[in-house]
């Protein structure tokens, strides 16, 4: 006879600290609408509908989070392995360049062998422009956070020349740069009108490797212990800067693939301003969903609900969009905070127990 185990206190707690801080950043985030003379009520609405009030707006949204999802994959891998990963949005941009030369200039290929190419391609890209700071980083203890802030800055510098100039197109209406070739397309998973191609699926297939990675394979159980106390691992014999640059490395690549995607998916040519800041969408959806790869996806598709229904919202209710970036800062602050919560939670618990 199977018998089912009561839930302790601290697995409720555990379950339901992401839907507590979601609803927080959104109830501080009403205080600012409340100040600019709007209703936050109608102002949530109208978010809901741009992001969920057709299916158009559905297809949307579900696109916008592909991006966001392999920018929190790549934070996830990095603080497996012991370190913090902030650098995504640049290698997610080096990746959708080297995405855009292998669509551009490999011509001759069968559509599922060059989407395969442009799709390493990116990886790499984006595996090569973490390949040093991982490198100062493990072997010379240089701050990551420093370095890859700094890269951010240079990877936008980088795209502006590769679309302005590099590789710019002459026939374009906008500044963008050459077109991939249509081999190099993704096709549709949901055909015309809503467009929507087979990205999400790799997503999905993304986080399902990923989650059994960690759980089911020595590699990724030794990661998981450099990520979760660095010293023990390096008493019990686990090659620490191996895993800590491994994932590193693997976080890079994780990053381009988004960058790349959304060229092979979306656009078909990249712009200068083809991420809105997908890979900083990746940090409180990593933080929120407790490192694991299943409910990143989850997360990354409500934060494509931020980033989607915000355009609607200002058109119905005259908030500007960046009120969106109120909501995600605040969110990061009180996942900041659940970590102390945690921490007083765990030493109430441990006096109850010492008490019998």
């Amino acid at each position: 006879m199977i018998t089912l185990k009561k839930p302790s206190r601290k697995t409720v707690v555990d379950a339901a600290i992401p839907f507590l801080l979601l609803l927080l950043s959104f109830l501080f985030s009403s205080i600012w609408i409340l100040l600019m003379g709007k209703n936050p009520l109608a102002a949530y609405m109208a978010l809901l509908d741009g992001a969920f009030g057709s299916p158009a707006a559905l297809m949307n949204t579900i696109k916008k989070s592909v991006p966001i999802s392999f920018a929190s994959f790549a934070i996830i891998v990095s603080m497996k392995g012991n370190s913090f990963n902030i650098g995504a949005e640049g290698q997610l941009a080096l990746g959708a360049i080297g995405a855009t030369l292998a669509g551009a200039l490999i011509p001759g290929l069968p559509a599922p062998l060059h989407i395969a190419v442009c799709l390493s391609a990116g990886a790499v890209f984006g595996m090569l422009y973490i390949l040093f700071p991982a490198v100062m980083h493990v072997r010379r203890g240089v701050d990551l956070l420093v370095i890859l802030l700094l890269l951010n800055n240079v990877a936008s510098y980088i795209l502006q020349y590769f679309v302005l100039d590099f590789f710019k197109s002459d026939n374009a209406l906008v500044p963008s740069s050459r077109k991939i070739l249509e081999t190099a397309e993704l096709p549709y998973l949901i055909g015309p009108p809503y467009r929507m191609t087979i990205a999400i699926v790799f997503a999905l297939v993304a986080a399902v490797v990923l989650q059994w990675y960690f759980s089911r394979t020595v590699a990724g159980y030794e990661m998981r212990a450099v990520g979760l106390n660095r010293d023990a691992a390096f008493y019990a014999g686990v090659p620490v800067k191996k895993y800590t640059s491994l994932a590193l490395l693997i976080s890079g690549a994780l990053a381009g693939i988004g960058g790349a995607l959304e060229v092979l998916g979306n656009y078909h040519c990249l712009y200068t301003d083809f991420s809105p800041g997908f890979g900083y969408d990746g940090i409180p959806v990593a933080l929120l969903c407790g490192s694991n790869p299943i409910l990143a996806v989850v997360g990354s598709i409500a934060f494509g609900a931020l980033r989607n229904g915000s355009l609607t919202m200002q058109a119905q209710v005259g908030i500007s969009n960046e009120i969106i970036s109120v909501i995600q800062g605040s969110l990061i602050l009180f996942v900041a905070s659940n970590y102390i919560v945690r921490y007083l939670f765990n030493r109430r618990t441990g006096k109850e127990k010492a008490y019998g």
